[in-house]
């Protein structure tokens, strides 16, 4: 339940060496090694260019695991888990966009609708998992239901990211991983509806 793998906080926000060797070790053939490695052979390469690189380098094997119609769809990521109910500063402030503004946003969209994202708690977590979870499922089913969208539940993080990468609209959430996908798909001129702004 708990888990080192913050890719996101590994591009944006500079993780730690020691941070780093753990993903490393317990996620060796994921992007996030795949980027630490390659961060370590060329420095001097720009942080999301870096990423959009292994990104692409490596998207369309995985494409058959992603909807049919991926590339006809708007994904919204949604942060779940620790900042639905969790009492640190920083999950506080990543409290989960309002579903009537969500709503808003898909108003027009005709687009097959995804969601993605996975209750997820790392180290510095608050330790009330059983209400965060409750509240997750509670509010992504309110999600689901309000846009008639499709939760799109592949486990994996990477996999996740390549399905924002690969849809016709992102709709971002809160945290770093959701910004990454943005910054991304800035880089390979992809549109993107940016909520970080946006106070509900």
């Amino acid at each position: 339940m708990i888990s080192s793998y913050r890719l996101g906080d590994l591009v944006l926000l500079h993780l730690s060496e020691w941070e780093k060797n753990e993903i490393l070790s317990e996620y060796p053939q994921t992007i996030g090694s795949k980027y630490i490695i390659k961060k370590r052979e060329h420095c001097d390469v720009g942080d999301i260019d870096l990423i959009t690189q292994i990104v692409m380098d490596n998207i369309e094997k995985y494409s058959h695991l992603l909807p049919k119609n991926i590339t006809e769809s708007t994904v919204i990521h949604l942060r779940l888990g620790d900042v639905i109910a969790g009492n640190e500063w920083h999950e506080k402030c990543k409290r989960p966009l309002n579903t009537g503004y969500l709503k808003s946003l898909v108003a027009d969209d005709m687009n097959p609708k995804y969601v993605i994202g996975k209750c997820f708690f790392a180290k510095t977590s608050s330790k009330n998992y059983e209400e965060c979870i409750s509240a997750s499922n509670e509010y992504l089913n309110n999600v689901i239901t309000e846009l008639r969208a499709e939760y799109f539940d592949s486990g994996n993080a990477d996999i996740d990211l390549y399905c924002a990468v690969k849809s016709k609209i992102f709709i971002q959430g809160k945290g770093y991983f959701s910004k990454l996908i943005v910054e991304i798909r800035k880089r390979l001129n992809l549109y993107c509806i940016e909520t970080a702004v946006v106070n509900d």
